[in-house]
């Protein structure tokens, strides 16, 4: 059944999916990923008060026009999203909107970077096939993660394209609360968006991107928004880094830009901006440790010491299993005061038969995605057993409970190993204090994730990304990408003019 409110000035449909893939980790995404964080029909979808879909109904609520909520579907990334899981999704989304009358706009809460087993643009699969129910003259508008894969086939069959602005990411709510906006000036001011996307073969990880800072893409999208706010034709605009995790043809990064009804301004500002970020693409590259380089350059200094094994970040879609860091903990510092997660269900299995206090002989590591290595046997003791709950306290889930199934703690000599059944989307190290642990205790600790950690680790000083194997490496250099050839930094040689891709509504 649809839900709507407000009043008889026309339906606004809403819905979507919104996770991020990765197609170098063997994690495939069920529906079981959706049910452990957002998965809401129809006059659920109205209740939410935070998030992208929290910032829309913000403002859609004011309008005179009614909201018909369809599906929306919210996790934290992993692999490829299985063919079945997404059409069950989409199939309700169309079923519903086909069953509206008097459509007067979409409104899609998206990511940008998903794909199926046999889909390579999810997002633009459902734009289309959510055109070609509408008509050419029904706006629709989408919001997307600023990671998106953004495709000639998203742009074109959308009226507006609206991104976060932050990473970390910190503003879902107000970029929701931009589409709405956008949309509604599109009903009630007749406003005609134009919008334009450049785009380069710049692949390059988050540990350089941050929007904050002096980073080569905080200047970038810094330079993009004076655009907007010194012009007052430029309705909108957008930097999108592309998620080089996926694997498909013509990725890359740019400017988005939206003006009312003015094709060439759009295109000479995204173009200046895209140039711009694709000259900066030398910055991109980080400074690059081996786990036990880091380990002794680490013993030798009196701070604590922050690794970053961004190489297993379960939010970028790897399955968190990895104890390539571990294993040289193990061999350098046992006796050093350390702390690490590594997921894995299988070891969770053989401890649930063990109490707080005993100990235990497990093989721990790479049980779900054995590509990136080998696991270790090792005899721990148990220090703590949780459900492996706990709340979210900001970003793109703020309040939310977190799942990562059955969870325990673990020491092996000094080391600390938190072992979850999941894998879950790291935000200001929820996970570690959902264990009640003083993490400035710890002369070593391992995080999993390339950017989020500065949350909780803005006092540290020494810190070092690891150099290790997996589904979301720190450098793009060595990912055997299938379907992409020419791209920097494989290739140093490249001309902008050579690999530039340009898109239009």
């Amino acid at each position: 059944m649809n839900t709507q409110i407000g009043n008889n000035s026309g339906n606004i449909i809403m819905g979507g999916i919104l996770t991020e893939c990765n197609e170098f980790s063997i994690n495939l995404m069920t529906q079981e990923n959706f049910d452990r964080y957002e998965y809401f029909e129809d006059e659920k979808i109205l209740t939410l008060k935070n998030g992208v879909v929290g910032g829309m109904l913000s403002i859609l609520n004011k309008t005179p026009f009614n909201i018909s909520p369809t599906v929306f579907a919210s996790c934290s990334p992993g692999g490829v999203i299985t063919d079945e899981c997404y059409f069950n999704i989409k199939d309700k989304i169309i079923s519903k909107i086909e069953k509206v009358k008097d459509i007067k706009a979409i409104i899609l809460p998206m990511h940008g970077a998903a794909v199926t087993e046999t889909i390579g643009d999810l997002e633009g699969d459902m734009v289309t096939s959510i055109r070609k129910i509408v008509g050419p003259e029904i706006p629709i508008v989408v919001t997307l993660d600023l990671h998106a894969h953004v495709t000639e086939e998203m742009v074109s069959q959308s009226s507006a394209i609206i991104a976060w602005e932050t990473y970390p990411h910190l503003d879902p709510y107000e970029t929701g609360i931009r589409g709405a906006k956008i949309l509604q000036s599109i009903l009630e001011d007749n406003i005609k968006p134009t919008m334009f996307f450049s785009k380069v073969p710049l692949l390059h990880s988050a540990i350089n991107a941050s929007t904050f800072g002096n980073t080569p893409f905080a200047k970038s999208m810094n330079n993009l928004k004076e655009e907007e706010k010194n012009n007052k034709d430029v309705l909108s605009t957008s930097f999108i880094h592309v998620d080089p995790y996926i694997d498909q043809k013509f990725m890359g990064g740019g400017a988005i830009v939206i003006t009312n009804n003015n094709l060439n301004l759009a295109e000479e500002i995204s173009l200046k901006h895209t140039k711009d970020y694709w000259d900066r693409r030398q910055e991109f590259e980080p400074n690059l440790y081996k786990p036990d380089e880091a380990i002794l350059k680490g013993l030798s200094k009196k701070e604590n010491i922050l690794l970053v094994e961004t190489a297993d970040a379960c939010g970028g879609g790897a399955a968190g299993d990895s104890v390539n860091a571990l294993k040289k903990l193990i061999d350098l510092s046992a006796n050093q005061k350390s702390l690490v997660h590594v997921v894995d269900p299988e070891a969770i299995k053989k401890l649930e038969d063990y109490d707080v206090g005993q100990k235990c002989e497990i093989n721990l590591g790479h049980n779900i995605d054995n590509q990136w290595g080998y696991p270790i046997k090792i005899k721990v003791k148990i220090e703590k057993i949780t459900d492996g709950q706990f709340t979210y306290n900001g970003g793109i889930w703020n309040g939310m409970v977190g799942n990562m199934g059955p969870s325990v703690l673990v020491t092996y000599k000094k080391i600390h190993i938190i072992i979850s059944s999941y894998g879950t989307y790291e935000w200001n190290c929820e996970q570690f204090l959902s264990f009640n642990l003083d993490l400035d205790s710890f002369k070593f600790i391992v995080v999993k994730n390339p950017m989020n950690y500065k949350n909780s680790f803005k006092h540290y000083k020494e810190i070092y990304v690891l150099d290790t194997p997996g589904p979301t490496p720190p450098t793009c250099k060595h990912l055997k990408f299938k379907k992409m050839n020419n791209y920097f930094p494989k290739n140093t040689d490249l001309k902008f003019e050579d690999i530039l891709l340009c898109y239009h509504n």
